[in-house]
């Protein structure tokens, strides 16, 4: 398995420590001593649970990065359901349950549109909601700073997560499968975790979605992302058929958004 990473992105986003720097993360802007480029997998994405996130250990005094199973862990994405909503001028705070606990997601607003419609809440409470965001602590209170935020529309999805987290959990505790190891469980070449050279992972997919997903692979999956446009016009694809492909791959946690919500790159495993 890979690291979860190429996720990447701009000033455009919303975290809430000054971080973001034009081309990808800046560590100038925070902490004024680092220098260089960051690791890949420094920034990689992991799926993780809240209770995960409340156990993390800080990864170095007065940095604030974390560890979790032993892993630096910056970005991550959760799924659960909206317990409170707090809107102030400048952010939304969502409390976010996934039944392991509770965590608040701070998404800011755009300066801009601070004073717009634009700025009110598009969830409501109960809803279900899967992040993509930084983790962070202020005070010792730790917090998610949201990149994105979206409606979980299929359940599945919930299920879904908790598998993924608790996958991720067990590779970096005990180690990845061993080679023999589908000899016991039988024929499995249909999980969506192996990858058997022939991509099983797009099998059981509509057309649009698999032809999508194709070309994504074949394009080498650049970690800033392809725009729906560019997608379109080189897949032989109209713009609906995209915009559907790509709501049924990230209904499957296949693909996530870069640069803005209209940018695709696929969730590396």
């Amino acid at each position: 398995m890979s690291a979860y990473g190429g996720y990447s992105t701009t000033a455009g986003g919303g975290d809430d420590a000054g971080g973001f720097v034009a081309g990808g993360w800046g560590g100038g802007s925070q902490g004024g001593s680092q220098s260089g480029p960051k690791p890949i997998n420094d920034e990689s994405l992991r799926p993780v649970t809240i209770k995960q996130i409340i156990d993390a250990e800080p990864a170095y005094a007065g940095d604030a990065s974390f560890r979790i199973d032993g892993q630096d862990v910056k970005q991550v994405t959760i799924v659960g359901m909206v317990r409170t909503i707090s809107q102030q001028t400048t952010n939304i705070t969502y409390k976010i349950d996934d039944g392991t606990g509770a965590i608040e997601v701070k998404q800011w607003l755009d300066a801009d549109k601070q004073d717009s419609a634009e700025a009110a809440p598009v969830f409501k409470e109960e809803d279900y909601v899967r992040v993509w965001g930084r983790l962070k602590s202020f005070s010792n209170k730790r917090h998610i700073g949201a990149h994105v935020i979206k409606p979980v529309r299929d359940f599945n999805e919930v299920n879904y997560h908790l598998l993924e987290a608790t996958y991720v959990h067990l590779y970096f505790t005990r180690g990845p499968p061993q080679a023999g190891g589908a000899a016991a469980g039988g024929d499995n070449n249909d999980s969506m975790f192996v990858d058997d050279g022939n991509d099983s992972r797009n099998r059981g997919y509509g057309a649009k979605a698999k032809k999508m997903y194709d070309y994504l692979l074949r394009s080498g999956n650049p970690g800033e992302g392809i725009h729906m446009q560019v997608i379109a016009r080189e897949a032989g694809m109209s713009i609906q058929d995209v915009m559907e492909g790509a709501e049924e791959l990230q209904s499957h946690g296949t693909i996530y958004t870069t640069m803005d919500d209209e940018t695709f790159a696929i969730l590396d495993r």
